[in-house]
């Protein structure tokens, strides 16, 4: 009885949060917001993950990746948060139980290729689409800012873990 109560607790979090994500996604995501926007859905899907475990978690970002890609007016806002927002988090999960050099290597190599996928849809697939020229100051600023952006989900993330969820009673 436990079991199934626990289930229905994950999957009714899970599914809010996945509504809360994909209507965030499609009200502020065509804004001056879009990037916030990302981060805090990132912010989400590590949530999902705390309080609900791996593989809710991978449910939870195929559920929104396919909403986002099927709902969005912008397909590359919606793959960006595929990538970014869905599938980082989870990533970084796994980087994180690594040697830390590694898993900062790991964790780069990830921004890389998610860069160049980008850039390789914008230039074949959204040949009409507005996006930053790639160029060298590009890459490192948003290096720069990925890394920002790592370290920051960590402590937000930390902060839920070791204040928040006491307070709002969901401690396991």
């Amino acid at each position: 009885m436990n079991h199934s109560k626990n289930l229905t607790k994950k999957l009714a979090l899970g599914g809010v949060m996945a509504a809360l994500c994909v209507a965030l996604l499609y009200l502020l995501g065509m804004t001056a917001f879009d990037l916030s926007v990302l981060v805090l859905c990132a912010l989400m899907t590590m949530l999902v993950m705390v309080e609900c475990g791996v593989k809710t978690t991978w449910i939870y970002a195929a559920v929104t990746s396919v909403l986002a890609l099927l709902l969005l007016p912008s397909k590359l806002f919606a793959i960006q948060y595929v990538l970014f927002s869905a599938l980082y988090p989870i990533f970084k999960m796994y980087f994180e139980r690594m040697n830390q050099v590694f898993a900062w290597m790991l964790k780069l190599s990830c921004l890389d290729s998610m860069l160049m996928l980008c850039l390789i849809l914008v230039r074949t697939v959204f040949t009409n689409a507005d996006f930053f020229p790639f160029a060298m100051p590009t890459l490192i600023v948003g290096t720069l800012f990925f890394i920002f952006f790592d370290i920051v989900m960590t402590m937000c993330i930390s902060v839920y873990m070791i204040k928040l969820r006491k307070i709002f009673k969901l401690q396991k």
